[in-house]
């Protein structure tokens, strides 16, 4: 019940960081305007600022050698996760838009705000180093395909988003963002062996620590301002949580248990295993709403699926803890 209780904890306080967006908006000490500018913040300072300095501390070449099962569990993962969402929504016709950002909500977890202080608090030794290995994987992928998977046809700039772009130049700089370039610039000093001064890093964390409690402030005056409950009554809320937060965790876990000794890789550490385990079944990610909000594209359906699956996660998550643990 260990596990029950970390989750639990984490979702009181996020229920109290939204309990305080949704009373500002609606006592008007802010507006929409406001929230904006927030969502920018966030975006292109706060994520970007948490990411790189939880990738860089305290780790080195060696590290990212010995724990490079990470790199490939999460490429595993995800590749798994995008093809599995990519058939359900087909199967399930779901139309346009909202078929997208299905594939988006479920296949993106909440690993910043809900999976880092759980994976710290069952793994204080190296959970935030796989985080940060697998942050590298994710913030790429999140920033690249989360972008576009999200982004509708009026706004599409490059080949792959149904509408040619000038050149490869113009459809890869379309991708380019804050988080992305804060990644590989992690990943680069750590290659290289540079230290970051602990001067440098600890205001960097304290930046990048502001963007939990405002994401949920945001997200909190978005319920206040948009109507939310009509993805009560979408069918595919209900199949994904059960594919993506119940069963796909477990299968995953017994994918890199069982499967690596049969092909004389091997057993790969269990809590390396454990890890992704949880990262896997993790509810839908908040920037996914700051994608949806920023262009337009079925924000209330977004923060629609943040909010359902954050309270199913405390269910679900603590099912897949009492199995693989």
């Amino acid at each position: 019940m260990q596990q029950f209780f970390i989750v639990l904890d984490q979702l009181i306080g996020f229920a109290v960081m939204l309990a305080i967006g949704f009373i500002c908006i609606k006592t008007r000490v802010y507006g929409e305007k406001a929230l904006e500018g927030m969502c920018q913040l966030i975006l292109k300072v706060g994520i970007p600022t948490l990411v790189f300095a939880n990738a860089v501390s305290g780790t080195t070449r060696a590290d990212l050698i010995d724990s490079f099962a990470v790199i490939i569990m999460t490429v595993v993962m995800y590749a798994l996760l995008i093809t599995l969402f990519w058939l359900l929504a087909k199967v399930m016709r779901l139309p346009g838009e909202r078929g997208r950002i299905f594939q988006g909500g479920f296949v993106f977890g909440n690993a910043g705000f809900i999976g880092l202080p759980l994976v710290l608090a069952l793994f204080p030794g190296k959970g935030a180093l796989y985080f940060a290995l697998m942050s590298v994987v994710d913030q790429c992928l999140l920033w690249t395909y989360g972008v576009w998977i999200t982004r509708p046809k009026a706004n599409r700039v490059s080949r792959a988003d149904e509408r040619p772009a000038a050149s490869w130049g113009r459809r890869l700089l379309s991708f380019v963002s804050p988080a992305l370039v804060a990644v590989f610039a992690a990943l680069a000093l750590i290659i290289a062996g540079v230290p970051v001064p602990e001067q440098v890093l600890s205001p960097l964390h304290t930046v990048g620590a502001v963007s939990t409690p405002l994401s949920m402030i945001y997200i909190g005056g978005l319920f206040a301002l948009r109507d939310w409950t009509g993805i009560l009554r979408r069918y595919e809320l209900y199949v994904g949580i059960a594919v993506k937060m119940l069963l796909f965790p477990i299968l995953f876990y017994n994918l890199f248990t069982v499967v690596p000794p049969m092909l004389g890789l091997g057993v790969i550490a269990p809590d390396m295993v454990h890890t992704m385990t949880l990262i896997s079944g993790l509810p839908t990610m908040t920037a996914l709403v700051m994608f949806a909000e920023r262009e337009r594209n079925m924000p209330e359906y977004a923060i629609g699926l943040v909010l359902i699956t954050t309270l199913a996660s405390l269910f679900t998550l603590t099912a897949v803890s009492y199995v693989v643990f």
